[in-house]
């Protein structure tokens, strides 16, 4: 290792240590975070604009760098880890230690990880005569459903700025995932009528009328299964399922209420929306007609907890190759699971994923990260800024 690398890797794991002993779940502020990257980024001439939330506890940072000119790319990444409660650490999650060439801490992978590396990759990045600017945008509430984003997203894309890049730091062990699927996620409530089970017809039965419902989203998700396709993803096709359900409150009550969790990821090209009005609609027509002939105040109710946008294939081949060429890749990567990208795409700007660390090491105990590739993200920065010159 030269001189300089191993400044280089000592500045990584300063900065990732300095990122991982703030909890930042996303139940708590970011806001201690926000302060230090801004004081990080100060030195290097780092212009900075908070994206405050409307309570005031959290806020999206915007760090520009080089001259106030549209062109130049962002380097995106949330600043959110999830919780480490019930999870059997070895260690103390929010303070960095290493073993085996890997550094472990709440974040390492999902995705502290990446921040440090751009904090690490600044000090060469302003030293270089950049004509188009570099951004760094630091985001919360990612990991409950990218909702904190998309204000400082949509002011970049409507601000003048016209990034000609986004670059999302997700995990992907520095490949380049040019595409993701969509998401769709939220809550199934249904209420009806209470009383004693000798005498059902009487009443209503939530949980009964939540079977119906959910005899219809499997019959969707056939329908996905044997539906359009997008060649790349695993599976290939749209999905839709429910992994938790509650209901009742005795084996002799015609139960009051049931409500489940539902998901689906939806391919680029289709409408998770349509998908969810046709779930609405088979509930108003098929379900409900009974329910209010016995109770009026019953019904099936649909809550949308989060909507993360698909990432769809960037218009333009040359950026994809030029990425590609940086990386010492030779092909994209679609997954299906997602990201902010999208919100960044709908803003109008292109948008990829690529980043360091295992996706798999993510929300683990004792999470954790190779160095080495902390170092290979940190020298595809630099390369990514040397296109700014």
């Amino acid at each position: 290792m030269t001189a300089a690398s191993d400044l280089i890797t000592r500045d990584i794991t300063k900065q990732l240590a300095g990122l991982v002993s703030f909890p930042t779940v996303s139940a708590a502020s970011n806001l201690d975070l926000v302060k230090y990257v801004e004081e990080q980024v100060a030195p290097f001439g780092g212009r900075v604009r908070r994206f405050p939330n409307p309570e005031g506890d959290k806020a999206n940072l915007l760090v520009s760098i080089g001259p106030e000119a549209p062109g130049g790319v962002v380097f995106s990444g949330h600043t959110d880890v999830v919780p480490t409660q019930g999870q059997a650490w070895t260690g103390d999650p929010w303070m960095l230690r290493a073993a085996n060439g890997r550094l472990i801490g709440r974040g390492a992978t999902d995705m502290k990880g990446f921040l440090a590396c751009c904090l690490a990759a600044l000090p060469g990045i302003a030293a270089k005569s950049l004509r188009k600017p570099i951004h760094l945008a630091l985001s919360y509430d990612e990991e409950v459903g990218c909702t904190g984003v998309g204000p400082m997203a949509e002011w970049i894309g409507r601000s003048g700025l016209k990034p000609r890049l986004a670059v999302i730091g997700e995990a992907t062990g520095m490949d380049l995932i040019a595409a993701h699927k969509g998401g769709l996620i939220g809550w199934c409530r249904i209420k009806g009528k209470p009383g004693h089970s000798s005498r059902p017809d009487r009443y209503v039965n939530a949980v009964m009328a939540a079977g119906d419902m959910l005899a219809e989203i499997n019959r969707i998700r056939e329908d996905m299964r044997n539906g359009p396709g997008f060649d790349g993803f695993d599976p290939p096709y749209s999905t839709i399922q429910v992994n938790l359900i509650r209901g009742g409150l005795h084996g002799n009550i015609v139960s009051e209420s049931c409500e489940f969790f539902w998901e689906m990821r939806i391919i680029p090209g289709e409408s998770d929306m349509a998908v969810l009005e046709h779930m609405k609609r088979f509930a108003a027509e098929q379900i409900e007609p009974a329910m209010k002939a016995i109770d009026p105040e019953c019904g099936v109710f649909f809550e949308v907890q989060a909507r993360i946008p698909g990432l769809k294939p960037n218009d333009d081949p040359a950026l994809d190759r030029e990425l590609l060429a940086l990386l010492g890749r030779t092909e994209p990567r679609y997954v299906p699971y997602g990201t902010e990208a999208g919100i960044f795409q709908i803003a109008g700007i292109p948008s990829v994923v690529i980043g360091p660390g295992d996706i798999a090491d993510a929300h683990q105990p004792d999470e954790s990260i190779a160095v080495s590739e902390l170092e290979k993200c940190v020298a595809f920065l630099d390369r990514l800024g040397d296109t700014c010159c």
